[in-house]
């Protein structure tokens, strides 16, 4: 209903204020956005120098949103149960919340820097972390049932 209601009567208010600005063929804005739901995503198209390689990193982060599925090593799918992968979660949102802050933000120091970082965790998170975290906890839970019976 929230969601509902920033649609039906609220559109404009998370859009930025530069949008209403009128288009000027001669000048170019100084500083130009995305909408905030393509921020995170920006942020890592900046974030990688090489044009092609931030081309590559940035559909390369909306699809290994697909690859999740496949990632995830657990035996057990709900996170109800898994605290190894709670805390992961978190790591992830907030990172996800920083890259989209950092999507906004100019590319003066030391933004370029931090929004490097958290590219590479946010690729290290779904390549590396969170199949060995899968992992392990499919081993102790087989490590737990096989000590209890």
């Amino acid at each position: 209903t929230v969601f509902s209601v920033f649609v039906f009567f609220f559109p404009n208010y998370l859009g930025h204020p530069d949008n209403y600005i009128p288009a000027d063929s001669i000048k170019t804005p100084a500083h130009i956005v995305p909408e905030w739901y393509f921020l995170p995503f920006y942020a890592i198209l900046r974030s990688i120098p090489d044009k092609v390689g931030g081309v590559v990193a940035m559909i390369g982060a909306i699809l290994i949103l697909m690859l999740l599925p496949f990632i995830n090593t657990s035996e057990v799918r709900s996170p109800e149960f898994r605290p190894l992968y709670g805390i992961g979660f978190w790591f992830i949102f907030f990172d996800f919340l920083l890259l989209g802050w950092l999507g906004q933000q100019s590319t003066e120091d030391p933004y370029p820097l931090v929004g490097a970082v958290l590219t590479a965790f946010y690729f290290i998170y779904f390549l590396i972390i969170l199949p060995v975290i899968g992992l392990l906890e499919s081993y102790l839970i087989r490590y737990n049932c096989l000590n209890n019976v």
